[in-house]
C-alpha cells in the first residue's frame, strides 16, 4: 500500500439507492472506494480486505488471473465532518471484481455488469446511426430498468430496507414512495 493521497470525493449513483464513493486523483485518475465496490456485487464490505491480507489465497488467485492488480490506493477527502480516508482500487481493477462477481453466481454483480454494459451498447450504436449520445438521466432510467429486470423479486426483497424505500416509484403503496421500485 501506498502512502495516503489528499483526492476529491464524489458519490458516484448508478440510480438512487445504487452508489459507490468515487475519488479522483490529483492526476485525474478515477477511483472506487473497497467497502462500496463489495457492497454494489453483493459481497460483506470487508471481503476483498480479507483476500489482500492474504486470508483467502485462492480467491486472489482468481482475481489475479483476471488481471486483478492488488494495487490499493489510500485516498484522504475532505468532508463537512473533517477528513476521510477511505481505501481504493483503480476503475480497470473495479471491472475485474465485477467479472469475478458474476463467474462467482453473484446476482448484484451480474445486474451491474448487464447494466453497464446495455449503456455502452447503447452509446456506440447511436453514434453509428449519428444519434446525439443519451443525457445522464436517459443512462441512469435504462441502467436502472437493465438492472431491475436482471435482479429477482426475491432478491429485491432481501435488499436493507432503506434500499427498497429509496427504489419505490410513486403510485406504488403509501410506504414506498419517493424513489424507483419498479416501472
Amino acid at each position: 500500500m501506498n502512502e495516503a493521497v489528499r483526492a476529491e470525493r464524489a458519490t458516484v449513483t448508478f440510480f438512487n439507492g445504487l452508489q459507490v464513493d468515487g475519488y479522483r486523483m490529483p492526476d485525474g485518475e478515477f477511483r472506487v472506494g473497497i467497502t462500496g465496490a463489495c457492497r454494489v456485487l453483493g459481497y460483506p464490505d470487508n471481503w476483498l480486505y480479507l483476500a489482500l491480507e492474504g486470508q483467502n489465497r485462492k480467491r486472489l488467485r482468481d482475481l489475479q488471473s483476471l488481471g486483478f492488480t492488488e494495487q490499493t490506493q489510500q485516498i484522504v477527502s475532505e468532508t463537512s465532518r473533517g477528513d476521510r480516508t477511505a481505501e481504493t482500487i483503480n476503475l480497470r481493477d473495479f471491472n475485474r471484481l465485477i467479472a469475478y462477481a458474476v463467474f462467482d453466481g453473484k446476482r448484484a454483480a451480474l445486474a451491474l455488469q448487464l447494466a453497464l454494459t446495455e449503456v455502452a451498447l447503447n452509446d456506440f450504436f447511436r453514434d453509428a446511426f449519428g444519434e446525439p449520445p443519451l443525457t445522464i438521466a436517459e443512462k441512469r432510467n435504462l441502467f436502472y430498468e437493465t438492472y431491475a429486470r436482471t435482479i429477482s423479486p426475491e432478491e429485491w426483497r432481501q435488499m436493507d430496507r432503506e434500499d427498497i424505500l429509496r427504489l419505490a416509484l410513486s403510485g406504488d403503496e403509501p410506504h414506498l414512495r419517493d424513489g424507483k421500485w419498479n416501472s
